[in-house]
């Protein structure tokens, strides 16, 4: 197709001139912004082609005028002139608009008496932004009255309450939210979506009639994107409810009727745990390392939510947190309710990763229907109870994608890890990221095809540089921390980490279309997580950047000290490797070692304890078949009195970087 008459060469390449076009960062399929980048490629190799055929055309014109050529080029200086002042122009507005975590805040009222009808209108606002109709029923005599917000088919109905035993500080609160459906159904509507939809609303008021010196603006802003952006999604789920011949009420019942399902399997599986402890309730965070996530609906979206891992000082944050006289009737048997965690997992503290299963619109889809051959895959595992339903998600007829009148979009399920967009996901390296691509197109490991959208290493930083180094952006070779013993049990431990040469990657979001696949990826996503948070335990810097110590030794110490190993050692060494499997080649040269069991591994390395001469070298891995997820393996370490069951509870308190030091206490030269 050539260009029009109108078109220049500037204006046939403004589009991908603009601020931010493209993503800084790297890109590849479980990039948020994915499917927009590829489509956005494409576009500019179009343009390419079209840029070409034309500057051919004009290859061949003889000018030989002076003047008109002079006429030309002057025409072509003031307009490159006028295209430069508004690019330059169009990328202020865009950097100023752009900026993130930009929060102006909520105009809150200055005068309480005018918050409770201020709060009726702005989620009136909210919901007229989504799409959705709301107005007010005067006919239940209610004061204030039923708000309802209505689509194609939901009708949600919000009651409130305004107490005025003060008149000039009026409080109203969520008294009621019912959500129904417009159009004759047999499946009754979540009553979790209203107690979620209540949450979010109800959030956002407490905040906004805090006294004036605890009221913050901004985080009820944040609480109100919040509930706007939850009415979004309700009302995209509307217009698919309405397409001919692939709507209907499945787009909201879908995951309401594989929840029982999903709860009632992670059920057994805490069982299997609790048993295996000889304890009537599984420790959540053992349970996340030996079993799957474990799925809570409507934490943080109109769906299904998955915890896939806490960090020891998250879990033991939450466990101390819970009130002694906390009614745990969960039916899930682990030591943390899970109504606890609907309440306190919602801002997604530090050391938490959690999954969402959701709908979004895509301009392209990130993988073709056909690549979906799970059948093949060698992921999930279900070591400790199994799991038959494979259960597909509700999935748009691929012929009607772009013929049906009502909202011609492309969808697809994702597994979000941003907490849409507030976050940056999770950091994978490469070898992850393959294993994911495997669970989701096992025949791209085999040889036959190329992997989807093939991940290359666009960059130099390891998985480990961006996740201990992200700020700066630099890469090294080692990095230095110090472990201390809280009870001076042994001297500090000088920790040196090899960086990884993997790449890595920001998990963000990954398209799925079957439970199947959703266990076998957070099976992926649960190992880096515990290396990931492993690592974030301690203040690692670059080594280079460290000075070396300057202390200079006792001259006074004598041989006999050294050689009997009373002396004790300013500090200790331990070296830190973390190894790892190349899947692409391994799936190239030995197809059938995909399906072996690559777990997560630490290697550390460090000294015996005088007179004994040589190394200590500890493996910990991720286990799930051992009791508490961990496994513990030593070479050396002669005379060591210390059991394996031990240590792994030192590793499960976030002690694994300490148990050189234990080791060392405790083994042959300690008796001397």
């Amino acid at each position: 197709m050539q260009p029009s008459s109108s078109q220049t060469l500037d204006s046939s390449l403004k589009k991908f001139d603009e601020y931010n076009i493209l993503p800084e960062n790297v890109v590849h399929t479980f990039g948020s912004k994915a499917a927009d980048s590829s489509a956005l490629l494409k576009e500019l190799l179009d343009a390419t082609e079209n840029i070409s055929a034309s500057l051919a055309a004009y290859s061949g014109t003889n000018l030989t005028k002076p003047k008109l050529v002079s006429l030309f080029r002057q025409i072509s200086n003031t307009s490159q002139a006028l295209y430069t002042s508004e690019k330059q122009s169009r990328h202020i507005i865009s950097a100023l608009r752009g900026r993130t975590n930009i929060n102006y805040g909520e105009s809150i009222p200055l005068i309480p008496a005018q918050v409770p009808d201020w709060c009726i209108s702005r989620l009136e606002a909210w919901c007229n932004t989504a799409g959705l109709q709301a107005y007010k029923d005067d006919s239940r005599g209610k004061d204030p009255p039923t708000t309802i917000l209505g689509g194609k088919v939901l009708v949600v109905d919000i009651d409130f309450v305004i107490e005025r035993k003060n008149p000039n500080r009026p409080r109203i609160k969520v008294s009621r939210v019912k959500t129904n459906y417009a159009v004759p159904s047999d499946q009754l509507p979540s009553a979790s979506l209203d107690e979620f939809l209540s949450r979010a609303i109800q959030a956002f008021c407490v905040e906004v009639q805090q006294s004036e010196d605890k009221q913050d603006p901004q985080a009820a802003a944040r609480l109100g994107d919040n509930v706007l952006l939850q009415i979004q999604y309700l009302a995209m789920l509307d217009q698919l409810t309405q397409r001919q011949h692939d709507g209907g009420l499945k787009w909201y019942t879908a995951l309401d009727e594989i929840s029982p399902n999903l709860l009632g399997f992670a059920s057994k599986e805490a069982g299997v745990v609790a048993s295996s402890l000889s304890q009537l309730r599984a420790p959540l965070d053992i349970f996340l390392r030996r079993s799957h996530a474990l799925p809570i609906p409507y934490l943080l979206a109109p769906s299904l939510s998955f915890l896939v891992y806490l960090s020891p000082l998250a879990y033991l944050s939450l466990l101390k947190s819970v009130p002694s006289n906390f009614s745990n009737t969960n039916t899930i048997p682990v030591d943390i309710p899970l109504p606890f965690l609907w309440s306190n997992l919602s801002g997604i503290p530090k050391g938490v990763t959690i999954a969402t299963l959701i709908l979004t619109q895509v301009s392209v889809p990130s993988l073709p229907s056909s690549m979906h051959v799970s059948t093949f895959a060698t992921r999930p595992t279900f070591p400790l109870t199994p799991y038959a339903s494979e259960h597909m998600f509700p999935q748009l007829a691929d012929d009607l994608m772009l013929t049906d009148t009502v909202d011609p979009g492309q969808y697809e399920w994702v597994l979000d890890f941003t907490d849409s967009g507030k976050g940056p996901g999770v950091i994978l390296s490469q070898s992850r990221m393959r294993e994911i691509e495997l669970v989701l197109n096992p025949l791209g490991g085999m040889g036959s095809l190329e992997p989807v959208n093939n991940v290359r290493p666009f960059h130099t930083l390891s998985w480990v540089d961006l996740l201990l180094n992200p700020e700066e952006g630099k890469s090294s070779e080692f990095y230095v921390a110090t472990h201390i013993s809280q009870s001076q049990a042994y001297p500090p431990l000088r920790l040196r980490l090899a960086t990884s040469e993997e790449p890595g990657f920001w998990l963000q979001r990954i398209p799925v279309q079957s439970m199947k696949e959703v266990w076998g990826v957070l099976e992926i996503v649960r190992e880096q997580c515990w290396l990931n948070e492993t690592l974030s335990g301690y203040n690692w810097k670059a080594e280079e950047s460290v000075a070396p110590d300057d202390v200079e030794r006792d001259s006074d110490i004598n041989l006999e000290s050294i050689l009997t190993g009373t002396n004790l050692p300013q500090h200790l060494p331990v070296n830190i490797y973390l190894p790892h499997h190349n899947v692409s080649t391994d799936a190239m040269f030995d197809p059938l070692s995909v399906s072996t069991a690559h777990r997560p591994k630490i290697v550390m390395t460090s000294p015996e304890r005088t007179p004994i001469s040589g190394l200590v070298e500890i493996s910990v891995a991720l286990d799930e078949t051992k009791p508490r997820g961990i496994d513990i393996e030593i070479r050396g370490a002669v005379g060591m009195a210390i059991k394996t069951e031990e240590l792994e509870e030192i590793s499960r308190r976030g002690g694994t970087f300490g148990i050189p030091g234990t080791i060392w206490q405790r083994s042959h030269g300690s008796s001397h």
